[in-house]
C-alpha cells in the first residue's frame, strides 16, 4: 500500500481498488511466464466488483484466478476474444476479504486498434 492510496477518512478509495486488481492481474501474467508487449495488450472490457470491507492502512494481498476460459474451454487453434479473472483483495492482518471481483478481459492490437484472439497475445507474450 502507497501512502496516497488513502483517502481523508484514512482508507483506500474505489479506485484505488481497481488499481489493486490491475496489479494482481499483471503480476498473475508475470507468473504464467507472460510479459505483454507493446502491441498486443489486454485492456478491461467489464468489471463486476463488490466492496465487502473497508481497506484500512496496512498491506493488502490481491488472489488473482483464470475463471474462463478454462483448460477444458481453450483451443490453441482457435479464437477467444475474451478472458474473465476472479480477483479478490485480503487484509492478512485481519484474514478479511475486502474486495471481490470479476474482470473480463479483452484482447487489443494497439497500434491497429482492434480485437484480437487471445491466442495472438499469448503468442506474443510468452518470454523465450
Amino acid at each position: 500500500m502507497r501512502p496516497n492510496d488513502l483517502d481523508a477518512l484514512g482508507h483506500v478509495n474505489n479506485a484505488v481498488a481497481l488499481e489493486y486488481l490491475e496489479t494482481g492481474r499483471w503480476d498473475w501474467l508475470g507468473l504464467q511466464g507472460l510479459e505483454p508487449g507493446a502491441r498486443m495488450i489486454a485492456v478491461v472490457a467489464r468489471t463486476e466488483i463488490d466492496y465487502l470491507a473497508e481497506i484500512p492502512r496496512g498491506r493488502v494481498e490481491v488472489r488473482t484466478v483464470l475463471e474462463s476460459p478454462t483448460a477444458e474451454e481453450f483451443d490453441e487453434d482457435g479464437l477467444t476474444y475474451r478472458a474473465r479473472f476472479r480477483q479478490r483483495v485480503h487484509l492478512p492482518e485481519t484474514d478479511r476479504l475486502a474486495v471481490d471481483a470479476l474482470v473480463t478481459v479483452a484482447f487489443l492490437d494497439a497500434e491497429q486498434r482492434c480485437l484480437v484472439p487471445m491466442q495472438d497475445f499469448l503468442a506474443a507474450a510468452v518470454r523465450g
